[in-house]
């Protein structure tokens, strides 16, 4: 996303964000199957930490439309993005707390913190790219420090 956004400045379809913000779903079932993980399964439906997980992505997903109307009423792009950035991370607190992990909040705060500096104090021009780019390199910290499965180590 942050490479789309400079490359392409102003002309980054509006609906490339909403994109960038749902591929890591879609990642993380790839990697799983390249690693030969199960990947998803029926009975991760009944883990109380899934339930969680699933739950505020869908309070997550109620909450974009006011990030859309924001964007839209300020003609911004930028803002959009930012939005989205900021939203992603939230899904990660719960799941935190679930785990009993503060990775989770840790990742939140320090994505909300970077897309932030990165929206107000990045030129207009770059500005966009940068928010994406802040919020992809909170994913590196998340996958360091996340405690992992036995499974997985």
């Amino acid at each position: 996303m942050a490479i789309a956004a400079f490359t392409l400045d102003g002309r980054l379809p509006d609906f490339a964000p909403f994109i960038a913000a749902a591929i890591p779903f879609p990642l993380a079932i790839i990697i799983d199957k390249l690693r030969g993980a199960p990947g998803l399964q029926s009975d991760s439906r009944h883990n109380p930490v899934t339930q969680l997980f699933m739950r505020f992505i869908t309070v997550v997903a109620l909450l974009i439309p006011f990030v859309i109307i924001a964007a839209q009423a300020a003609g911004n792009l930028d803002l959009l993005i930012l939005g989205l950035a900021v939203l992603a991370g939230m899904v990660w607190v719960p799941h935190g707390w679930g785990a009993d992990d503060p990775a989770g909040f840790i990742h939140f705060v320090m994505r909300a913190v970077l897309c932030y500096a990165a929206y107000m104090f990045v030129p207009a021009q770059f500005r966009g790219a940068a928010v994406a780019g802040a919020a992809a390199l909170t994913y590196i910290y998340a996958i360091v420090a996340m405690r992992k499965p036995s499974s997985v180590r």
